[in-house]
């Protein structure tokens, strides 16, 4: 014995739990159809992992579940185990018992178990392994499918070798390593592509490596070239300004020079300009009187002239006017005529369609009544010719029919009394129904009232909560915003506060020396302040500001030079390197003449007018920035330049300078000194921000406060609200609930009405029918009583009257289409007539109109001729006189004299306009040499501090950390050009990523690592591949050898179960065994061999039990269950199969579901399935004589 007992709860008909005890040898389980035998079988295909619900007969997985009866609930889920017995270990698995149980809940949740402990699917098919058994097996056969074996075509029915075969264990591992061979496969191909990625990554990065490298290299040189560049300027500085000094004092006795030259040629100037402009004013006198006297004769002229011309259009014009006129006119009469004959036209067409209307009418009421009586005519002449017919058949057949026609009159009178006390009852039903129904509607309609009620507020509120809800949000986030902001201003102000305390952005020596002032040193007394915190600058000019003062902004302002010598000895004992000291004593203030450029376009005023700073360093500031204007933009400066001949220095807003030597310095420039100028200002302005950001979150706080206790409050009623809501839908849905119940058995009521008044009327009139039929065979009993010959002539008339009428019929019919086509036609008429009225209408009108306009505008210019001529006549009249054209010559005299004499003082002009030009622009080439040599004098310190900065930001060196890298062989002229082209080179270089040498290593280790692996891919590859083969050649050996046993088998289990006749087995493609399918080939004795569809269904069956029967001699299985495997075949062929069955039961345990008397006498054991209460299957034991006589009942 292998399967020793099944159990099922809830699976199918099974609602109770079940337990059928198995024993060995052949079990037949019985029963009447319908009682569920068969789903025993589904049981167990199901807890073995059917996932196919059409196999279990089943629409879904879920319909396994008991679904109730009349009297029971449907379950919740269901279960079935399988027990076993592996005391021989015939699975694989170390207990003496199997359990196989699995479980299906509604809900759609499954699980399998294996004696008691959860597993997966998977686990049941391992353990099940080469064991026979399994859902796609050949040890269950279910209802009906015995014939599929042979009917199936031969690829499908290829599994039930490799079963028998026990190469399933073989394809599993086989396929196992075809997945795993697909990964290695995808895995390597990754791996290429990555490996073929780093090849690609790989040669940029090298160059970046490369030239990483490159710019280290360059970076050491430069520092050695910078270092000792610097250490020389610091070291000649003193040499190089006594040099530019000497050339400064020539340049100043040049200068005084040609500024006396220039006063002397500027007063000559300024003298024959006053001369001119007096000639300008006399002139612009005499030209606007010659002008008034010139204008007023020329109008006098021009307007009677034009007036004149105005005339005559005009005159023209009313020309055209009187011709359109008489146009319109015409065409309004024209208009008027097409009218009159139009309306005439239209009065007759509507008088014809009166007319034909009116026959229309007549010929349709003729009509209908010929087709009324002839179809009259045409019934009664047919029931003539019907009864004519009938009087010639049997008189004993009319009588025949009376008795009849009575007989039945009488059983449906007593029908039709029935079916109307029945509709009485279902009538008063109804209206009981219908009051109840009523009542519960109003019912409902009241809750439902209130519900609108509740959702209506309930929408409100809920509006009030996800506002409340939104503001709370916004607010919160507002305030996180603002903290947010507040945390960064704070930061921010801390830093400022911090760098103003450090005094960052200024050079070392000037940071050490305003330190030095903060702690109180004796030296501090010195130390007035530096340029950038002695003053105010606005904001829109902080930019100009910054670029006009350029490094001096750094410069430390002192009382005297005493003071200075005193801080620049500090700097030397100390080695704190080098600054710029503005003495107030000696500082010379700087001025610009504004007169000439004040009023030009763009100009704002000079630099040291428009910032705030103390009066008593205004020397200073005159100094620095007395001698440079301030302008809007840099257009504004050219033409400014250009004004003052380019004597000064020009900023722009923007930070844009001209040069007083010409020259122009522009672009983008980003400083530091606009932080250190701005870093107040900015300190002061975060401050007001902090504190208000400060005060606003404090108020936030309290709003916020209210703000949750309103929500509090608005949620809380929403809730209350929400919850009566539903609770009233709960009751709405009851009472809906009992109102579609309700309706439902009025509907059904109302059918039963509907039916049983047509019922009654079929009856009714059945009970006419068969009434008239009686009184007609009466009369044709009469009839055939009468005399047959006046039957006839009867018959005969009225087909002479029915064709009569026919022809009138079609006649009137002729004539009503005739007329129909007339109407249509004086419609069409009609309507156009109409159409051509309104048209004309419309032309009247408008040429009414154009007429009165035509008449408006000739009197328009009647009246502006009249006024026209008038105007001419009374300027005629007061024509100028000759005093005016006198005076008008004598005024062109003067003016001609006046211009000779303003020539005269103008070459004068140009002459010392052109020597002032030459001077100013001596004066203006000296200056330039000048500021040159200053801007070098002042280079040498800006050149030695910006290197200084340099050197510390750069390599962190001091000048003695340089001293240590001094070369003594070092030579400046080699040096500086090396300098400039080491910088081009790394320029030249681009973007540097320095981390690129240690990347470009990372990423070869990466591929050498990806390298190794992918040659580890490739050898598992190979190793899968070899495995792939061993083991089809295994699956190809054993599949060919069982499959050659099994055809040897079924020659002889056939022969045995037909008495005779050849089968055999052959692959479709004996060149892939492992893909092909498997060919069956019959023959029954006396029968030749064909094609398995020919042979009926007992041959199909018997065949495929011997093909069955043919695996189970070569390899037995533990146990077998067959439902309804025998129903196709006699009982002689069933005694022949019992038999065989029989025979291999000490090897196969068989189990059978059976409506067979002889299967039922050869098992062992017999369960029956019945159903004592419907819908619910029972198994109990059953007696072999009860179970023979059930099998003779079915």
């Amino acid at each position: 014995m292998i399967l020793k007992k099944i159990e099922m709860a809830g699976f199918k008909s099974f609602a109770d739990k079940t337990v059928i005890e198995f024993n060995d040898g052949f079990t037949a389980i019985v029963g009447p159809n319908g009682c569920g035998k068969s789903n025993v079988a589904d049981a167990i295909r199901w807890v073995l992992g059917e996932q196919k619900v059409k196999d279990l007969r089943a629409d879904s997985m879920q319909d396994v579940i008991f679904n109730g009866t009349e009297k029971r609930k449907s379950l919740s889920y269901c279960e079935v185990s399988l027990y076993f017995d592996n005391s021989t270990r015939y699975f694989d698995f170390d207990y003496d018992e199997l359990i196989i149980t699995r479980k299906l809940y509604r809900s759609g949740e499954s699980e399998y178990l294996i004696n008691h402990n959860t597993c997966l699917l998977r686990d049941i098919n391992n353990v099940l392994y080469n064991s026979g058994l399994g859902k796609s097996g050949y040890s269950i056969i279910g209802q009906g499918k015995i014939t599929e074996i042979v009917e199936s075509k031969p690829e499908s029915r290829r599994g039930m070798f490799e079963d028998a075969a026990g190469i399933a264990k073989y394809k599993k591992e086989k396929t196992d390593a075809e997945r795993k061979l697909e990964t290695a496969r995808t895995n390597l191909e990754r791996v290429g592509d990555i490996i073929q990625e780093i090849d690609r990554q790989m040669g940029p990065l090298k160059r970046q490596a490369e030239n990483a490298r490159k710019y280290l290299d360059y970076k050491a040189d430069l520092k050695d070239l910078e270092v000792n560049a610097y250490i020389y300027q610091y070291e000649n500085a003193n040499d190089f300004k006594a040099k530019i000094r000497e050339k400064l004092d020539a340049i100043g006795e040049e200068l005084a020079l040609r500024n006396d030259e220039l006063q002397t040629a500027t007063t000559g100037y300024d003298e024959a300009m006053t001369r001119l402009t007096n000639f300008d004013l006399e002139l612009s006198k005499l030209n606007a009187k010659i002008l008034e006297l010139t204008v007023n004769l020329e109008k006098q002229e021009g307007e009677s002239r034009l007036a004149r011309e105005r005339v005559i259009l005009t005159q023209k014009e009313n020309d055209r006017l009187n011709l359109d006129e008489t146009n319109a006119n015409k065409m309004l009469e024209l208009s008027s005529q097409m009218r009159e004959k139009k309306l005439a036209e239209l009065a007759q067409l509507q008088e014809k369609y009166a007319s034909l209307e009116k026959s229309f009418d007549e010929l349709s009421q003729s009509y209908a009544a010929a087709a009324h009586e002839l179809e009259i005519t045409e019934i009664e002449a047919g029931k003539s010719q019907e009864e004519f017919i009938q009087t010639l058949g049997s008189l004993s057949d009319v009588k025949s029919n009376m008795s009849k026609y009575l007989t039945e009159k009488e059983l449906l009178s007593t029908n039709l009394d029935n079916i109307s006390k029945q509709t009485e009852e279902s009538h008063a039903k109804k209206t009981e129904l219908e009051r109840v129904i009523n009542a519960l509607e109003t019912e409902i309609s009241i809750k439902e009232g209130r519900a609108k009620s509740l959702e209506d507020e309930r929408a409100t509120r809920a509006g009030k909560v996800s506002a409340l809800s939104r503001q709370l949000q916004d607010f919160e986030s507002n305030k996180q915003n603002k903290t947010t902001e507040l945390k960064v201003y704070e930061n921010r102000l801390k830093l400022l506060t911090e760098m103003q305390a450090e005094f960052e952005g200024y050079n070392y020596a000037v940071k050490k020396l305003l330190k030095l002032s903060s702690q109180g040193s004796a030296l501090s007394k010195n130390i007035v302040g530096v340029v950038a915190s002695l003053i105010k600058v606005p904001e829109n000019l902080e930019t100009a500001i910054e670029v006009a003062l350029g490094n001096s902004v750094q410069n430390i302002v002192t009382f005297d030079e005493t003071g200075a010598k005193e801080l620049v000895d500090y700097l030397k004992a100390n080695n704190f390197g080098r600054a710029t000291f503005l003495p107030i004593s000696s500082m010379k203030r700087r001025s610009v003449d504004v007169r000439a450029i004040s009023s030009s376009k763009g100009y704002i005023g000079i630099a040291s007018d428009l910032i705030k700073y103390d009066s008593k360093i205004d020397n200073v500031i005159s100094g620095l920035l007395g001698g440079t204007i301030i302008v809007e933009k840099l257009i504004d400066a050219i033409e400014i330049s250009k004004k003052s001949g380019y004597t000064y220095k020009i900023v722009s807003l923007e930070g844009d300078v001209i040069n007083p030597q010409g020259s122009i310095t522009g672009g983008s420039k980003k400083s530091e000194a606009v932080g250190i100028m701005s870093r107040e200002r900015e300190i002061e302005t975060l401050k007001k921000e902090v504190e208000n950001l400060s005060s606003f979150l404090k108020n936030a706080e309290s709003q916020k406060r209210l703000l949750e206790e309103e929500f509090k409050l608005e949620r809380d009623k929403f809730d209350s609200t929400s919850l009566a809501l539903s609770t009233l839908s709960l009751e709405l849905s009851a009472a809906k609930t009992k109102l579609d119940s309700l309706k439902d058995s009025l509907n059904t009521l109302s059918d039963d009405v509907k039916l049983l008044e047509m019922e009654k009327q079929t009856v009714s009139n059945k009970l006419q029918l068969v009434s008239a039929e009686y009184e007609k065979s009466s009369l044709m009993k009469s009839a055939l009583s009468g005399n047959e010959t006046d039957a006839n002539e009867v018959m005969n008339q009225r087909r002479k009257l029915s064709e009569t009428l026919r022809v009138k019929r079609d006649s009137l019919s002729a004539n009503l289409t005739t007329v129909k086509v007339e109407l249509a036609s004086a419609k069409a008429n009609i309507d156009s007539v109409k159409n051509e009225l309104l048209r004309l209408e419309n032309e009247i009108g408008t040429q009414n109109e154009n007429l009165r306009l035509i008449a408006l505008h000739i009197e328009d210019n009647n009246k502006f001729i009249a006024a026209a001529e008038a105007m001419i006549k009374e300027k005629l009249a007061s024509a100028p006189a000759s005093e005016a054209k006198a005076e008008l010559k004598v005024l062109t005299e003067k003016q001609k004299k006046t211009e000779e004499d303003k020539t005269d003082i103008s070459a004068q002009i140009r002459i010392l306009d052109s020597k002032k030009a030459s001077l100013m622009e001596d004066i203006s080439r000296i200056n330039d040499k000048k500021f040159r040599e200053e801007m070098n004098l002042s280079k040498i310190d800006t050149d030695i501090e910006t290197m200084q900065e340099r050197i510390y930001e750069e390599y962190s060196l001091s000048y003695n950390d340089c001293l240590d890298l001094k070369r003594p062989d070092f030579d400046i002229k080699v040096a500086m050009p090396e300098i400039a082209r080491i910088k081009k080179a790394i320029n030249a270089l681009g973007p540097i990523n320095v981390n690129a040498i240690e990347d470009c290593s990372a990423l070869l280790e990466r591929y050498n690592t990806l390298t190794a692996q992918s040659d580890d891919l490739k050898k598992a590859e190979e190793d899968l591949t070899k495995i792939i083969k061993d083991l089809s050649s295994i699956m190809v050996e054993k599949f060919l050898t069982e499959l050659n046993k099994i055809g040897e088998s079924f020659k002889i289990t056939f022969r045995e179960l037909f008495g005779g006749g050849n089968a055999k087995l052959e692959l479709v493609d004996e060149e892939h065994p492992l893909e092909s399918g498997v060919e069956i080939f019959v023959q029954p004795p006396g029968k030749k061999i064909q094609n398995m569809s020919l042979y009926s269904g007992g041959e199909k069956s018997l065949t495929a039990m011997a093909l069955i029967f043919a695996i189970l001699r070569i390899k037995p299985l533990p146990f077998c269950l067959f439902d309804e495997v025998e129903a196709a075949l006699d009982d002689s062929n069933v005694e022949i199969v019992d038999k065989y069955l029989k025979k291999l039961s000490d090897s196969t345990q068989f189990i059978l579901i059976t409506h067979k008397k002889p299967t039922m006498e050869y098992a062992e054991s017999l369960f029956g399935v019945t159903m004592e209460e419907k819908g619910i299957s029972k198994v109990v034991s059953v007696k072999l004589s009860d179970a023979i006589k059930q099998a003779e009942v079915n």
